[in-house]
């Protein structure tokens, strides 16, 4: 029978050679099969029993480890970033606000907020890059965008138990696009990966993927930040960290520290450098966007989505939707981003032009369930079978007899 320290070692190794794949994937331009290495690397340890994770030549290595996959990741970025891909939370990994500013303009007014946390320098330097620096534009163009979505999303955050302002952590995700797509495959306005989407019951098959619907993400986003919230014993600046590298990250960081204190962590450079600048940055975003004009944004947001919704009997082509209403395919496929093609499937609610419901609930019973189709070839019953979702275990912090300490 192996000792732990073998057993350790036998750990180490078996990561080491899936990040050693990833490496020379990485090298020879293969960026997919570098980014799916990388995270066979971290499964192998977080997958591993507790005892065994609980080595300190485990925990060493898995801190080492996230450093160098973190510095090629950095490099995966900007290869995505030089071909036109990527997103805001791309370029925000790689940003660096040393230089900036950490003079407030102004004294805030934390009454205003919808959850306690403190100001550090970090906060008002991504204030200062918001409002002044070459985050403005940025800025401005989610103030406007978010015009769309906000009233949706802070009623599904509050029917969830989460406070409204974190709705503005989309605005760090993807500056409110319902269809940005990150380097690393997370789309939609909240940024799901695959598995986390399914985990938060996300369909994705060959008909749609939800991640891309503004309303179904939003719900699932919501209800992420709230076990991530409980999963830290109520504290809503280690969910979010979480929500950017993962609970598992975030735990391990905090049992190298011995606070489970986000600004701990920070100063100790104990998280990736992209969940370092993640949370301040959402923190100066909420702060500008609740008082946007104090600090010299006069924009006029975009009108919330409205829409009419129809269950739909059978599959239907929304060429032949559109012809119905006699407005332009766009129109529709605009209003349900989350399809794939120009088909929906039966079942679907399909979002329709408000004002419209009724005259196209008419229009729709006339036809047959094969003129319902138009051109559009259905896909095959194997193609159109939800994605299976994968199986996780967790662990909450609360129910797991975990103490941490708090720095206040």
């Amino acid at each position: 029978m192996s000792t732990p320290t073998t057993s350790g070692r036998a750990l180490i190794a078996a990561a080491e050679r899936h990040f050693k794949r990833g490496e020379e994937a990485f090298r020879n331009g293969q960026f997919e099969d570098a980014r799916q290495c990388f995270a066979q690397a971290r499964a192998v340890l977080e997958q591993a029993p507790a005892e065994l994770r609980a080595g300190q030549d485990v925990q060493a290595y898995a801190f080492e480890l996230q450093g160098r996959i973190e510095l090629l990741h950095t490099g995966l970025r900007q290869a995505a970033l030089a071909a036109g891909q990527g997103t805001y939370r791309d370029e925000l990994a790689a940003l660096d606000i040393s230089r900036i500013s950490a003079r407030p303009m102004g004294e805030l007014d934390m009454s205003n907020f919808d959850f306690k946390f403190t100001v550090t320098a970090q906060v008002y330097q991504f204030m200062n890059f918001y409002t002044t620096g070459r985050g403005r534009i940025t800025m401005e163009r989610g103030l406007i965008r978010s015009g769309r979505y906000r009233e949706m999303a802070e009623r599904i955050f509050a029917e969830e138990g989460v406070p409204k302002d974190l709705i503005w952590l989309a605005q760090v995700e993807s500056v409110w696009q319902p269809r940005a797509l990150s380097f690393a495959k997370a789309r939609g306005i909240w940024q799901f990966i695959p598995g986390t989407g399914a985990r938060f019951g996300l369909r994705q098959d060959a008909y749609m993927d939800e991640r891309v619907a503004p309303e179904a993400s939003t719900r699932a986003a919501a209800r992420y930040l709230k076990f991530l919230y409980d999963y830290f014993a109520g504290d809503w600046l280690l969910a979010m960290a979480a929500y950017n590298c993962g609970e598992h990250n975030v735990e391990r960081a905090i049992e190298r520290c011995g606070y489970a204190d986000f600004w701990e962590l920070h100063q100790r450079g104990l998280l990736p450098r992209e969940t370092q600048n993640y949370v301040p940055a959402i923190l100066a975003v909420i702060a500008i966007a609740k008082n946007h004009k104090q600090y010299g944004f006069d924009v006029t947001p975009e009108p919330p989505m409205r829409y009419d919704t129809f269950q739909l009997d059978t599959p239907t082509s929304l060429v032949v939707a559109a012809d119905l209403l006699q407005v332009p395919v766009s129109e529709l496929t605009s209003l349900n981003p989350e399809l794939h093609r120009a088909l929906a499937p039966a079942g679907f609610n399909l979002k329709l032009p408000v004002g419209t419901r009724e005259r196209f609930a008419v229009a729709y019973a006339a036809l047959t369930p094969q003129d319902r189709l138009g051109a559009a070839a259905a896909p095959t019953l194997a193609e159109s079978r939800p994605a299976a979702a994968p199986r996780y275990t967790t662990r909450n912090a609360r129910t797991t007899g975990r103490r941490y300490r708090t720095r206040y």
